[in-house]
């Protein structure tokens, strides 16, 4: 108890009072109690999570510290972390959601799953709610989500750092207790318990107080996308029902858990096909956009690859007949000659020995034109199939029209290839 009550927390002062005073209630538990807890936390092999259709609902409820306590009532932030990994690994989870009702915690094992939230939200869609109260930790955790929401009657903010000092030395006078602290560093026992808190002790303390303060900053400015000056105006340690913490800027949704939590799964469980049928609009949009977007590429990448093999031509016909010939013929190539043109030009030629290297350079000319002019169907060879990149996408978590999107954009060879195939077979 006393490891937890001289840390730094984060956390809704009149709560962490509270936590306190149930703590020196309650007292260490006994080993009986001491070996359930380790039981209780032995075995990781369930799900950590519940499931709400795609939805993996993690909970985090309570006091929040690193290793946790549930003889204290304390959430573990380490166990919350392993069940936003294992969520972010379970194919068939589409979207997280951290059910909130804390008043925040220690600041110790906070940052780092500040951190694990953010590395999950870049894998699948992560969302908050704030059931009664997001404070402090808690706030500092949520506010990585992607979006949050809450309902009116929540308290939400309380961003700040607290940590206490308790001054012993009168009890120790009064027990005719007198005890040294024999150091190595001036500042190695400063702020100690046992001794009244002078001015330069205070000065130390704050600025650790300081400085994890900074980094709550940064976090909120981060997972909010604000400035350090919004986040700031933000953070001024008071605690905001609902609608106050709506408009300024803290959640970004005001309705009931359940609206939000179907509103959640809808987010996730959207595919082209629910798409065309609910919102046929937006995907016509959607669709002439990709089309676009395909057409355009397919274009670029069709004439690189035209450039590419045409210059390969070329090389190969410059070493065989010369550097001047192959000019030449690098010349009249980018005139847009095609064979038959060259064939018709061999006709009007002498054929006299002497103009064997000009016919041999037409003959070369007419070789190289006739293949190099449709690079698709090598390209085609070469690409990836574009109908496994998608699906592959679409397993990842992503719906498929944003799956096709995302596949256009990053493999635009493996696009033009499938739109060869499919010109092909007229489809």
């Amino acid at each position: 108890m006393t490891v937890l009550t001289e840390q730094l927390w984060a956390m809704e002062p009149k709560r962490l009072s509270a936590l306190f005073r149930d703590m020196q209630a309650k007292g260490f538990p006994d080993a009986a109690a001491r070996a359930a807890m380790l039981a209780a936390t032995s075995s990781r092999d369930d799900p950590l999570y519940e499931r709400s259709g795609p939805l993996a609902v993690i909970p985090l409820a309570g006091p929040l510290a690193k290793e946790g306590s549930w003889w204290w009532g304390i959430t573990s932030t380490r166990d919350v972390g392993q069940a936003l990994l294992q969520a972010a690994t379970d194919p068939s989870v589409r979207g997280i959601l951290l059910d909130i009702d804390s008043p925040g915690g220690t600041v110790d094992g906070i940052e780092e799953l500040a951190g694990i939230v953010q590395m999950v939200a870049a894998q699948k869609p992560v969302y908050a709610y704030a059931a009664d109260l997001m404070c402090s930790a808690a706030y500092w955790i949520g506010s990585q989500a992607q979006e949050i929401g809450t309902q009116a009657t929540a308290m939400v903010g309380s961003i700040g750092v607290i940590m206490t000092h308790q001054d012993w030395s009168a009890w120790d006078a009064k027990m005719g207790v007198d005890i040294t602290y024999l150091t190595a560093g001036k500042y190695k026992a400063m702020g100690n318990a046992d001794e009244p808190l002078s001015d330069e002790a205070r000065a130390y303390l704050q600025e650790g107080l300081d400085e994890v303060y900074g980094l709550f900053l940064d976090a909120v400015a981060q997972g909010r996308g604000v400035d350090r000056e919004t986040a700031l105006a933000m953070a001024d340690g008071k605690v905001f029902l609902g609608r106050q913490a709506l408009e300024l800027g803290l959640v970004d949704r005001l309705e009931s858990r359940a609206d939000f939590i179907n509103r959640c799964i809808t987010e996730v469980h959207m595919d082209l096909a629910k798409l065309k049928a609910e919102h046929p609009g937006v995907a016509a949009e959607l669709r002439a956009e990709v089309e676009q977007e395909m057409s355009a590429q397919q274009a670029t990448a069709l004439q690189a690859a035209v450039n590419g093999e045409r210059d390969r031509c070329v090389g190969v016909v410059s070493a065989l007949v010369g550097e001047e010939q192959g000019s030449k013929i690098a010349g009249l190539l980018a005139t847009g000659v095609t064979p038959e043109q060259a064939k018709a030009m061999a006709g009007f030629m002498p054929k006299a020995d002497n103009q064997g290297s000009s016919h041999a350079m037409l003959d070369a000319i007419a070789g190289v034109t006739q293949g190099p002019m449709n690079p698709a169907a090598d390209a085609t060879a070469a690409a990836p199939d574009f109908d496994a990149l998608v699906e592959a996408e679409v397993k990842g978590g992503l719906s498929r029209g944003k799956a096709v999107a995302k596949v256009i954009k990053e493999h635009p060879e493996a696009h033009a290839a499938w739109l060869s195939k499919r010109s092909k077979e007229g489809k």
